[in-house]
């Protein structure tokens, strides 16, 4: 629920100020995408100086969302009057550059429960969805004009972060505001062709030799699988075609748990963890540094992936026996 003085003091922040930067998540995904651009759609139209920045820049898949080639990889050296951060339970998921910012104000827009409310006016709802169901219900609290463009982005964060609304984040509120955005001129069938039928031969390529590593645990329960630099290389593929990989071996009948281990650098892994029913792994993420929702969350870790992975295991493991 946003609070009635949170959009007041919103509202007076955007009409009072000039000058903006839009922040999402490094390793971005449509959610957060979706959530910058509607913002910034709304705020160029009203006039105002207007830069969005990620630090891993747009991935091919996600390109045909309008505005999506205004994104920079580059924060301008200006001063900015107001720093808007999507998406993001924390400055370190915004690139590590957020503390060179010259800024006077910073907002906090996000859905994730591990948020650490870092900014100077904090519009955070756990039990949304996504960023972009939570930045549809404030711009109809603030007043702020949604037309088709907007419709359109906001659409495709809140598809893909339900996975298509199967899963248990979605709610009526969810299906609600998905119906709402249809009627405001998003076309659901187009976006989700683009979104997930788009994939290039490599990726296809990629999931192959990604699956070929498939283990499951002896109770069957857990599933993982890895992905390793050499693989990129081979298939010609990059780290955005690792989105949506872990969902595969989660697909598997009586896994409960999947998990999987991305190679980022020798001795360096980026853990994905996904979880059917009532299974709650963000607080597994959390004990190793990291975070993110009930059954989506995810971490880094340092060290020989066999130690990494028994590490990893034995937290799930502990979990699933309380």
């Amino acid at each position: 629920m946003i609070r009635t003085d949170t959009i007041k003091k919103l509202k007076k922040l955007l009409r009072e100020n000039q000058r903006f930067l839009l922040l999402s998540h490094v390793n971005p995904e449509p959610d957060t995408i979706g959530a910058a651009l509607s913002f910034y759609h709304y705020l160029k139209a009203s006039g105002k100086d207007v830069h969005v920045y990620n630090a891993d820049g747009v991935p091919s898949f996600m390109r045909f969302m309008p505005h999506a080639k205004i994104i920079t990889t580059r924060i301008p050296a200006l001063r900015f009057d107001v720093a808007i951060c999507v998406d993001a339970g924390s400055t370190d998921m915004l690139g590590g550059h957020f503390d060179t910012i010259k800024k006077k104000i910073t907002v906090n827009i996000d859905h994730h429960r591990t948020n650490t409310m870092y900014g100077d006016l904090n519009i955070v709802d756990p039990d949304a969805s996504a960023a972009c169901e939570l930045m549809y219900a404030l711009f109809k609290k603030a007043g702020i004009p949604v037309d088709s463009t907007v419709a359109a982005l906001l659409l495709a964060g809140i598809i893909y972060d339900t996975g298509s609304f199967r899963y248990r984040n979605t709610t009526s509120k969810t299906l609600k505001t998905a119906a709402e955005l249809i009627g405001l001129g998003a076309d659901i069938g187009d976006i989700s062709e683009k979104l997930y039928e788009n994939q290039s031969l490599g990726r296809l390529k990629l999931l192959e030799m990604v699956l070929d590593t498939l283990e499951l645990s002896s109770d069957g329960r857990i599933a993982s699988v890895e992905l390793t630099r050499s693989m990129y290389e081979a298939t010609g593929t990059t780290k955005e075609d690792s989105e949506g990989l872990i969902d595969y071996p989660k697909s598997i009948a009586g896994v409960v748990v999947a998990v999987l281990f991305r190679e980022v650098k020798e001795g360096k892994y980026k853990i994905s963890l996904r979880s059917k029913s009532n299974v709650t792994i963000s607080e597994i993420a959390e004990q190793f540094g990291g975070g993110g929702h009930k059954n989506a969350a995810g971490c880094t870790m340092e060290g020989l992936l066999f130690d990494v992975k028994n590490k990893v295991f034995a937290k799930i493991i502990e979990r699933l026996r309380q």
